[in-house]
């Protein structure tokens, strides 16, 4: 029997890109990510499809990457109805301080911040969109997340899913 625990850290999280200039200018001058790797071929590896594509890799400080895909005429996507500030990617960072270098850094680049933000006293975040529309969230975790905040949350979830006929087995949970 397998005792398998939860992945380790994240590797790489991608997007899509239709500008690989301009996301390599973002990235690495504005964020400040070195890059770290492409690979250009014209099939996909997992399933064979003839898809010429550019796969870019940009390194964050803990070693995993934020990556992008530039596929030949793959069209811009349209919106799909999805709130922009739902889909992001949330970046630690050191210190509430830095937020504010953070905001006058993007700034000088004529990247336009929003925030910074307090959530409820446990994250305190900066956000501005990417090229490709991609919202990047600068945070600070200001305190470590509790067993109250767990069992707060499976509450909050067990009540959401049930309010929307949602099955949810939290047996093990321990709520």
């Amino acid at each position: 029997m397998m005792n398998l625990t939860g992945p380790a850290s994240l590797n790489h999280v991608a997007y899509p890109t239709w500008d690989s200039a301009a996301t390599y200018r973002f990235y690495t001058e504005v964020l400040r990510c070195p890059f770290v790797a492409a690979i250009q071929l014209d099939e996909v590896p997992s399933n064979g499809a003839p898809t010429p594509f550019l796969h870019t890799f940009y390194a964050l400080s803990n070693g995993g990457c934020v990556a992008f895909f530039e596929v030949d005429e793959l069209a811009p996507s349209i919106d799909d109805g999805v709130p922009s500030w739902i889909r992001h990617l949330a970046l630690d960072v050191e210190s509430v301080e830095s937020l504010t270098q953070w905001r006058q850094h993007f700034l000088d680049h004529g990247v336009e911040p929003v925030g910074i933000v307090d959530h409820d006293g446990t994250w305190i975040s900066l956000y501005v969109f990417d090229p490709n529309g991609v919202r990047i969230e600068l945070t600070v975790q200001t305190r470590p997340l509790t067993e109250s905040d767990r069992t707060d949350g499976l509450a909050a979830l067990r009540d959401w899913c049930a309010a929307r006929g949602q099955s949810l087995d939290l047996e093990d949970a321990r709520i």
